[in-house]
C-alpha cells in the first residue's frame, strides 16, 4: 500500500470562570475517562488472548509489524501490551477523580509515557495504510455529496467544483488511461481487502484510540501545571502558523499522486505501466491527501468556526468544538503512532537509505503528525478560551 485571534483570555488566568464551565469540564473528563477505560480494557483483552494463543497475534504471525515485534517475539509483544493496558486502566481511574486528585501532574506525565509507549510498541505502518484507504474513500464519497448539495444550494460553488472534477476525470481517462473496468476492479479489491483485514483493522483502531485517550489524559492533567498553561497560551498565539504547517504535511503526497495524470508519474510505474486499478487507488489516496489539507485549514478558516450556509440543516450554526477536535485528534494519533515505524522500516529496509528518506519526505508522517496534533490542541485551547472553559 503506497502509500489548522489573539488569545483573548490566557488559560493561565486565575480569575473567575463562567458558571457553566465546570459541568462542561466534568463532561469532558468523564468522556475521556470512559474512552480510556474501554480502550485499555480492549487492549488488555487482546494482550491476554495473544499470550494464550500466540498464533492470533498479528505482530507474531507477520500480518502486522511494529518496532517491538521487529526485535522480539510475540510473547514479549503480548506481555508488554497487557502491561501497558493495565497502566492505562489505572491512569484512567485516577483521572476520573478530576480536581480531587492531588497528583494530577504526575498522572499526566505517566499518561504521556503510556501513550508514547503504545505508539512505539504497537504502532505499525499498517495503521496509516488502513487509515489512508478508508479516508481516501470517504473523501471521494464526501466530495461527490458536496458537489450535489452545492449545485442545489450554492450553484456557483457547485459548478466550480463540478468543473474541477470534470477536468481531473478527463485527464485521468484520456491521459492516464482510467477505465470503468479499472474502477470495478479497484472496488472489488478494496472491499475484499477490508473484509480480509477486519481483525487487524480492529487491532489498529484499539491501538489508536487507547494512545489518543492516554494523550488526552496527559494534556488535561498537565493543564493543571503553570507550565502547561503557558504552553497552551503559546499554542493559541501561534495557532495559524501551526495549522498552516500541518496543512502542508499531506501536500507532497498529493502532488506525487497528481503526477500520475501526466507523462511523468512520480513514485509509481512508468506512465504506460500504471494499471487502471492502481491508477484509481493512487487518485483516491491523492484526493484524501488534498481533503486532509483542506480540513486542516478549517481550524483557522471561518468555516471551522461556523458551518457554511449551503450545508443542509446545520448551515450557519457554530461548529461544536468536539466536531473538529475529535476527528482531528484521531487523525493526529494515526499519523503519530505510524511515524516512527514508517521511518525506521522504510529507511532500514529500502534498497538505499536515500530512497527511504525520500519516501519519508513525500509522506512526512514524522512532521505531519506532531504538527497536526499541535494545531488541533491550539484550536481546542482557543475555542475553550472563547467559551470560558
Amino acid at each position: 500500500m503506497q502509500t489548522h485571534m489573539t488569545f483573548i483570555a490566557s488559560s493561565s488566568d486565575s480569575g473567575p470562570r463562567p458558571a457553566d464551565s465546570r459541568p462542561s469540564r466534568a463532561r469532558r473528563t468523564r468522556a475521556i475517562a470512559i474512552t480510556a477505560v474501554v480502550a485499555s480494557a480492549a487492549l488488555a483483552g487482546m494482550g491476554l488472548v495473544w499470550l494464550l494463543a500466540p498464533g492470533l497475534n498479528p505482530f507474531g504471525n507477520g500480518s502486522m509489524a511494529s518496532l517491538l515485534s521487529e526485535v522480539s517475539g510475540p510473547t514479549v509483544v503480548a506481555a508488554v501490551t497487557l502491561a501497558l493496558a493495565v497502566a492505562g486502566l489505572a491512569l484512567a481511574m485516577l483521572f476520573a477523580r478530576g480536581d480531587r486528585d492531588p497528583h494530577r501532574v504526575l498522572n499526566g506525565v505517566g499518561a504521556a509515557a503510556v501513550a508514547v509507549a503504545i505508539g512505539l510498541t504497537l504502532g505499525s505502518m499498517g495503521i496509516i495504510a488502513y487509515a489512508g484507504y478508508l479516508f481516501g474513500f470517504a473523501a471521494v464519497a464526501a466530495g461527490v455529496f458536496t458537489i450535489i448539495v452545492t449545485l442545489v444550494r450554492a450553484p456557483r460553488l457547485g459548478l466550480l467544483l463540478l468543473a474541477g472534477v470534470v477536468v481531473v476525470t478527463s485527464a485521468a481517462v484520456w491521459l492516464a488511461g482510467l477505465t470503468l473496468d479499472g474502477l470495478v476492479e479497484f472496488a472489488v479489491a478494496f472491499s475484499s481487502a477490508l473484509a480480509a483485514d477486519a481483525p487487524n483493522l480492529a487491532v489498529a483502531a484499539v491501538v489508536v484510540v487507547d494512545a489518543l485517550a492516554c494523550a488526552a489524559i496527559a494534556i488535561t492533567e498537565l493543564h493543571a501545571a503553570p507550565a502547561g498553561q503557558r504552553f497552551e497560551a503559546w499554542l493559541v498565539r501561534h495557532r495559524r502558523m501551526l495549522t498552516v504547517l500541518a496543512a502542508l504535511g499531506p501536500l507532497p503526497y498529493a502532488v506525487a499522486r497528481a503526477s500520475w495524470l501526466t507523462p511523468w508519474p512520480l513514485f509509481g510505474p512508468e506512465a504506460a505501466g500504471i494499471p487502471p486499478a492502481m491508477l484509481t487507488t493512487g487518485l483516491m489516496l491523492g484526493a484524501g491527501a488534498v481533503a486532509a489539507s483542506l480540513l486542516t485549514l478549517g481550524l483557522i478558516l471561518p468555516w471551522g468556526r461556523r458551518f457554511p450556509r449551503w450545508m443542509p440543516r446545520i448551515g450557519g450554526r457554530p461548529v461544536p468544538t468536539a466536531g473538529a477536535v475529535v476527528p482531528g485528534s484521531i487523525a493526529a494519533a494515526v499519523l503519530c503512532v505510524s511515524a516512527v515505524p514508517m521511518f525506521v522500516t522504510v529507511v532500514g529496509h529500502a534498497g538505499a537509505v536515500i530512497d527511504g528518506l525520500v519516501v519519508n519526505l513525500v509522506l512526512p508522517l514524522w512532521f505531519w503528525g506532531p504538527m497536526l496534533a499541535l494545531a488541533v490542541w491550539a484550536y481546542a485551547a482557543w475555542r475553550g478560551a472563547e467559551d470560558g472553559e
